[in-house]
């Protein structure tokens, strides 16, 4: 793992985590299909949130751009 993403990538997942709990919590069903459901939305969610963070922080300057050119 790269050190200047560490941050970046421990806020995808305490963010992915908060918004399954939040989602979980607002639908008031608690069964194992609504668990499985909201955990695999949670993590599109996560992943999404991660690389739009990840671009628009890139894009300020406050990240390295890659090197390589090839999307990740």
């Amino acid at each position: 793992m790269s050190r200047p993403l560490l941050p970046l990538k421990a806020g995808a997942i305490i963010f992915t985590v908060l918004w399954t709990a939040w989602m979980m919590w607002w639908s008031g069903s608690f069964s194992s299909v609504s668990l499985v459901i909201l955990a695999m939305c949670g993590a599109a969610v996560g992943y999404v949130w991660y690389r739009a963070m990840r671009w628009q922080f890139e894009r300020m300057g406050m990240l390295p751009r890659s090197d390589d050119g090839s999307a990740r």
